[in-house]
């Protein structure tokens, strides 16, 4: 490697480790619920339900994408079970996406060295690509994926053994991240048919990871999906009704509305506008991410402002060359990946699934910026993407922990530091439901046995036989000591050898208790005994 890409991925690599412990602040539920599936893995060969090395782990009820899980196993044998071992894997994802993209570039647009270390910069300073590495978040493990199969596959035209290869990688992809499971498949079928090489060799490997993942979306793995489509509305069909009510109430026939306000229009009229928005100005420059749950700070745009130039020149760039290989499959990637996350509901801008565009939307800049012949203008463009960089660090590490912690269920760490030493001193431990998968919070944090937790979760699964979606759900449910149920002040004030765990609006102003406070002083939870 040349002394410039070393720089570059040294500094990536200091971008995504430096204090990962601490920032994103807090740890969210699917972070803790991906670390403790891996231990529960590595000590008893089940995951938390007493399932052995399951493909879809049920986690919560959502089913996740296994790969990170996976992954996360040999760091927590090595580290223990701990924030730092959890979030480790994706600091070196994020940083080996970086020599990917490098290599990629270099292979696909001419070996242009300038070009690909400007692809591999981009990315390493990228906000977005920033912020989704230093979690335990499986959008970002795609990011890296998608390239390295195709770099993989570049180089399998004159090495079988790399065509292999890719045609593994991409099948791991598969089982990195939900939206993946459309945009791969996809992508494989035009990379395929561009270099009108159907090779056997590659589909013999592809498709039987291919099968076995669509195989999962016909069982536990497609409740995540189902849950978070556009076809499956929070609040029912009632906007559709309500829709064709008022119209019908202004004088239009009934027939009529109902041809205008449909299930069938709705979704397309969601669709479409869910669609349009991930490219907006207001997405990728100014409001950014809809949630902070995965450590972004919505009102930042998740990429800098100073792109915007660059894209659209590099739009251009692509436009005149859409008939060329590779820009033809760059544009594909644009055009195709957000559809997944278009076909989602949610808050806002939900910046992790369309986050499938990266490196690929870097690359785009690049070439906006390589078509800029004035090398004046370069170094002031290259300046100014400095001094946004700087900006977006202090941002990050001095805004966003105000506006983050809540979202990354901040406070579990410090509660679980002050309960764990005195659990002995009660007969119970009762947590509020109000509090998100509370269950696995207290395992992660006291290290609790895998073995106990497994025998815990048989009575949790009652949360499918009364037909609901996650296991924080249920009315009341136990592991040990530990009780995760409402907290009804008025009664449980007299309980005696109890000690409680909530938010401040569980309890009365009367109370005294242990506050943990989030970043911003303000109060996030209680510890009270009565």
């Amino acid at each position: 490697m040349s002394k410039w890409l070393v720089a570059i991925v040294g500094l990536a690599f200091v971008l995504r480790f430096w204090g990962i412990c601490d920032y994103p602040a807090g740890f969210s539920a699917d972070e803790v619920g991906q670390g403790y599936t891996a231990y529960s893995l590595l000590r008893t060969g089940k995951d938390e339900w007493g399932e052995a090395l399951p493909i879809a782990p049920r986690s919560y009820g959502d089913y996740r994408a296994p790969l990170y899980t996976y992954l996360t196993i040999p760091f927590v044998a090595i580290f223990g079970l701990s924030e730092f071992a959890v979030r480790l894997p994706n600091v070196l994802i994020g940083t080996a996406s970086v020599i990917v993209v490098y290599f990629l570039t270099k292979k696909i647009l001419g070996n242009d060295q300038k070009l690909s270390l400007l692809a591999a910069f981009f990315l390493a300073i990228s906000s977005w690509h920033i912020a989704l590495s230093r979690g335990a978040f499986e959008p970002n493990l795609p990011v890296l994926l998608i390239p390295l199969g195709w770099l993989a596959f570049e180089n399998g035209k004159s090495n079988r053994a790399w065509m292999v290869f890719s045609a593994f990688v991409f099948g791991l992809g598969l089982f990195s991240y939900y939206s993946a499971r459309f945009v791969i498949p996809i992508f494989i079928f035009a990379l395929l048919l561009v270099n009108r090489k159907f090779e056997k060799l590659f589909l013999g490997v592809f498709l039987p990871f291919l099968i076995i993942a669509f195989a999962t979306m016909l069982t536990g793995g497609g409740t995540r999906s189902a849950d978070v489509a556009i076809v499956n509305p929070t609040g029912g069909w009632q906007e559709v009704s309500d829709r064709r009510y008022e119209a019908v109430l202004l004088g239009l026939p009934d027939w009529v509305s109902r041809i205008f306000n449909n299930k069938l229009t709705y979704t397309l009229g969601k669709f479409v506008e869910n669609y349009l928005a991930f490219y907006s100005p207001q997405f990728l420059f100014t409001n950014g991410a809809g949630e902070a749950t995965y450590g972004m700070k919505p009102g930042v745009g998740v990429l800098y402002l100073v792109e915007l130039p660059l894209i659209l020149f590099g739009a251009v760039i692509l436009a005149k060359n859409v008939k060329k290989y590779p820009y033809t499959l760059i544009l594909l990637i644009l055009l195709v990946f957000p559809i997944p996350a278009a076909l989602s509901k949610g808050p806002g801008f939900p910046a992790n699934r369309v986050a499938l565009v990266m490196p690929f939307i870097q690359i785009v800049s690049v070439l906006g910026f390589m078509a800029i012949r004035n090398t004046f203008i370069k170094r002031a463009v290259l300046l100014v993407v400095f001094v946004l960089l700087v900006s977006f660090l202090e941002s990050y590490f001095y805004q966003a922990p105000q506006a983050n912690a809540e979202s990354m269920s901040y406070g579990w760490r410090e509660v679980m530091s002050e309960v764990s030493p005195i659990e002995p001193n009660y007969r119970e431990i009762v947590v509020s439901r109000s509090l998100s998968e509370p269950q696995m919070f207290v395992a992660f944090y006291t290290r609790m046995d895998p073995y106990f937790v497994q025998e815990q979760s048989r009575d949790w699964l009652r949360y499918e036989d009364e037909g609901l979606l996650f296991v924080d759900q249920l009315g009341e449910y136990r592991l040990g000591k530990y009780t995760f149920r409402a907290i009804n002040w008025g009664v449980d004030s007299e309980k005696e050898d109890t000690l409680f765990i909530g938010k401040p609006q569980d309890f009365p102003e009367s109370v005294s208790p242990k506050v943990i406070s989030y970043p911003n002083g303000t109060d996030a939870l209680y510890i009270v005994e009565p």
